[in-house]
């Protein structure tokens, strides 16, 4: 998650909700700041405060969505119905008045990120509702996966984690984008649960196979490679 915000006031509020209820949130106070990590940070929503840039509120998310297609903005603001519209128009997929309680907040940010990574999934998938990447076939379906035709048994969080890293193939995910998106942990617990997971998906999936589809980028997080094909 990234929040572009310019006033101490609302940024230390709205930051506590959102790591209260598990989020990562990266702030950046100036845009051009937020430009950049909004292009190299793996984002699932972005919150812009609309105070920070008014008269420039359109153009900016315009400049968003052509950096990250397919990653939701969210715009906080003072509860102009007009500039509300304005900013629904140009393209923003929320708009929350600044008068919302933490309630109502994080249940519009889940509810916003659960929408898109629906449909991330849905787009991932053919008309059958399978994702395939080389010989790894997943069912969105029915949950169902198999490689090279067999059929592979996974727990519930070995399923949660494989389908986020097969949406974002050949993207660097990082551990602690993992473990607030299919764990809600806050990154800073320590945890070593990822690394747990990806050694027993790599035990069902990978082991036996010549093309190893988990990679583990040193330092960063994982990703789910493509095979090569020549």
């Amino acid at each position: 998650m990234l929040w572009i915000v310019s006033h101490a006031e609302r940024r230390l509020c709205i930051e506590e909700w959102l790591q209260e209820a598990g989020y990562k949130v990266i702030v950046a106070q100036q845009l051009s700041t937020a430009f950049i990590q909004a292009a190299q940070a793996s984002v699932d929503l972005i919150i812009l405060d609309s105070l920070q840039e008014q008269a420039n509120l359109i153009a900016v998310i315009h400049e968003l969505h052509a950096l990250r297609e397919g990653v939701p903005i969210v715009i906080y603001g003072p509860g102009s119905t007009v500039e509300a519209a304005d900013a629904l128009e140009a393209g923003a997929n929320d708009y929350i008045f600044e008068y919302a309680d933490q309630r109502e907040l994080i249940a519009r940010v889940r509810n916003m990120i659960t929408l898109f990574r629906s449909k991330a999934s849905s787009a991932a998938a053919n008309d059958n509702g399978l994702i395939k990447i080389g010989d790894l076939c997943i069912n969105a379906q029915t949950r169902h996966v198999k490689r090279a035709g067999k059929t592979i048994e996974l727990t519930r969080k070995e399923y949660d984690l494989l389908l986020y890293l097969a949406i974002r193939k050949d993207e660097v995910c990082l551990r602690e984008d993992i473990l607030g998106q299919v764990w809600n942990f806050d990154f800073h617990t320590g945890t070593n649960v990822v690394d747990v997971y990806i050694l027993h998906l790599r035990e069902k999936m990978d082991k036996g196979h010549k093309w190893k589809l988990i990679r583990t980028v040193r330092g960063a997080g994982y990703l789910l490679q493509s095979p090569v094909t020549s």
